[in-house]
């Protein structure tokens, strides 16, 4: 008996491994106001599950909105010193990798969208 119960509190003890995915990207990411995309390579995404956010875009942390078998969705926004928000949102296909995202840079003050730029990617664990 004693022994079960050291076995069960040792199995309580031990600490969770952590659920995070470190991605790395590749693809595309064009400004609204250029004609042509940008190549992206080796862009570095965090998926942390236990924290529930996404980071990697700008220094803009995104909380998970929605997790499923298929996909994960993240949106956040950050406010820059010079008083910009920075947001992105965006769904990672988790069966593809596919990532298609945007970021926002928007002037509250002057209530204007300063930029905006989508990223369509391709990611794999590393």
């Amino acid at each position: 008996m004693s022994r079960m119960l050291f076995v069960a509190l040792t199995l309580i003890c031990l600490p969770v491994k952590a659920e995070v995915l470190t991605l790395s990207c590749n693809g595309t990411m064009k400004a609204e106001d250029q004609e042509k995309p940008h190549p992206i390579t080796k862009m570095g995404l965090v998926v942390n599950f236990d924290a529930g956010v996404v980071t990697g875009f700008t220094a803009i942390t995104a909380r998970l909105e929605e997790v499923n078998a298929n996909s994960v969705s993240f949106k956040g926004t950050n406010i820059n010193p010079s008083g910009a928000e920075w947001s992105v949102h965006g769904t990672i296909d988790r069966i593809t990798g596919s990532l298609d995202a945007a970021v926002t840079w928007f002037n509250p003050k002057t209530n204007k969208l300063l930029m905006r730029m989508n990223y369509e990617l391709t990611c794999k664990p590393t």
